[in-house]
């Protein structure tokens, strides 16, 4: 039963592609599911062989179709290649016979592309031939243009030579010479004319030239005269330019006042006309040389000032970084001093390259700015909001005068305390007429005494402050500050205890020092309660 189908799958394993063999293996497939319905459930050793000789099929056609799309792949990747030498080929190349040589390259290596091509590739095959009708059109164009530049240059060259032929019947003169070498340079500018014409317009210039030549013999030393004055003129120039001392130039502006003097210089040189032949090359050698010294040592100066710009510009980019970040901060005091201090080190640093200048100075300005823009309005809000304090602080004083309740009186003392959350120039003339306001409401207690009854209360009102507790450990300072002062009073009994020893009445004076010690001491402990409460608050 599939002995038959096993001996032709392996018949298959051999076949050189299997793809052009699938239609094949597709029907032996179709043949093994049907024996295998009809079998049941029963395998034998050709079906598990059959099952396995087709998986194995089915791998080998999945790895030729991954080897073909590869291969495919690395075709069309050929050809694009192939479509950029052309595209460069018509941008780029103007000799003719040369575009054809190599547009005949690039077809042969297409033409072999598309023999080995396993799939069509229409979209590459199709961006080829809109190149090769490009590159046609852009060749027809700069065959009219070449056409049209060769007719004009026949013109141009025809004009000329009618100028040279007047030239050889004109008297010799300078501004005949001159002329000529006017012609001679727009002669050598012109491009070529036609093959068959370019002997005869040679031919033609060079006669002229000759019979113009041989009539200037007697002019020549007139010229060797001029020679003479240019080589004096240069040899100016070359003491000029070596009387410079490049040492003693130390600023930016002086080297390019210099520099630009000198290439001043350079187009009077190239301005003055020929020397004689025989000083020539020394000349040109001086005038480098002198030419070199300078513009070296203005080359070494600007490396260096760059490197004394680098440094600087590292400097002050560390220096924007730091404001920068400074604004990120909160406690604006202490930013002011480093805001100040750090626009003092700005002066003291050099300058950097001008293209860099003003975009430092700007980030630098825009941060420094910015902060003392949020001082300014900080310190506006700070004072409209101790305005407000010292508003709230007499609305309490006169509050006062309505209120002879002791809960009405301790409502009004938590409000006063609240408006202690900050420190005004006022605050401490506002706390004295509040005290001479409360006072005689307070059945004979002082304002302190009252205030120490209800410190609990108190503490509650600082701890709901947004400062980290400075308040309560302004209190708790206040508070130890007392305690050292009252301690220092019963040390001073202790000490006076001494000096009464047996004198006539002095039991009583001891025992009025020993109350007062007791009472000392009781007041040690009371504020020690208190010095406990605002510690377990914080």
């Amino acid at each position: 039963m599939f002995t038959t189908i096993v001996e032709e799958l392996k018949t298959l394993l051999s076949a050189e592609s299997l793809l052009k063999e699938s239609k094949k293996l597709n029907d032996l497939i179709a043949q093994f599911n049907q024996l295998k319905n009809e079998s049941g459930a029963e395998e034998d050793v050709n079906q598990l062989l059959a099952n396995d000789l087709i998986n194995e099929l089915k791998s080998k056609i999945e790895a030729e179709k991954e080897a073909l799309k590869k291969e495919a792949e690395a075709i069309k990747s050929q050809k694009e290649d192939l479509i950029k030498q052309l595209e460069a080929l018509i941008e780029n190349e103007q000799n003719i016979g040369k575009a054809f040589s190599d547009l005949k390259e690039i077809r042969e290596q297409w033409t072999k592309l598309n023999e080995k091509a396993p799939l069509e590739q229409k979209d590459v095959d199709r961006e080829f031939t809109k190149r090769l009708e490009d590159f046609y059109y852009n060749i027809n164009i700069y065959k009219a243009i070449q056409e049209h530049d060769l007719k004009r240059n026949q013109q141009l060259k025809e004009a000329i030579l009618l100028k040279l032929e007047k030239a050889t019947s004109t008297p010799t003169s300078k501004e005949l010479m001159t002329e000529i070498k006017k012609l001679r340079s727009e002669w050598e500018s012109i491009g070529p004319v036609t093959k068959e014409l370019q002997d005869e317009f040679w031919n033609k210039y060079r006669g002229f030239l000759d019979v113009i030549y041989s009539n200037f013999k007697d002019f020549k030393e007139s010229e060797k005269e001029e020679q003479i004055e240019n080589l004096k003129k240069k040899n100016q120039i070359i003491a000029y330019i070596k009387s410079i001392d490049v040492s003693a130039i130390n600023s930016v502006k002086d080297w390019k006042s210099k520099g630009k003097k000198v290439l001043q210089k350079q187009e009077e040189w190239k301005a003055i006309g020929f020397v004689p032949k025989e000083s020539k090359d020394q000349l040109w050698q001086d005038y480098r040389s002198v030419c070199d010294v300078f513009f070296s040592a203005k080359k070494e100066f600007f490396d260096a000032q760059k490197a004394v710009y680098k440094e600087n510009k590292k400097l002050k980019n560390a220096l924007c970084k730091k404001a920068e970040d400074l604004l990120e901060s909160e406690n604006l005091n202490e930013l002011t001093k480093e805001f100040i201090s750090i626009q003092e080190e700005w002066k003291t640093i050099g300058p950097v390259h001008q293209r860099d200048e003003q975009y430092l100075w700007h980030r630098f300005q825009t941060a420094c700015n910015s902060f003392f823009k949020r001082k300014k309005d900080s310190k506006k809000q700070m004072d409209a909001s101790k305005d407000a304090i010292n508003i709230e602080k007499e609305k309490l004083i006169t509050a006062i005068k309505d209120s002879n309740e002791e809960s009405e009186l301790i409502d009004i003392l938590k409000k006063w305390w609240a408006t202690n959350v900050d420190h005004t120039r006022k605050s401490n003339q506002l706390l004295k007429e509040f005290q001479k306001a409360i006072e005689p409401k307070l059945n004979g207690k002082t304002l302190q005494e009252f205030e120490n009854e209800h410190l609990n209360e108190k503490i509650e009102v600082y701890k709901s402050f947004n400062d980290n507790g400075q308040m309560l450990l302004r209190e708790k300072r206040l508070i130890q500050d007392k305690i050292e002062a009252v301690k220092k009073d019963i040390a001073q009994y202790e000490n006076n205890l001494s000096f009464f020893g047996n004198a006539k009445g002095a039991d009583a004076l001891m025992k009025d020092v020993y109350d007062k010690m007791d009472a000392l001491k009781e007041k040690v402990s009371f504020l020690n309660q208190q010095l406990q409460a605002i510690n377990s608050a914080l």
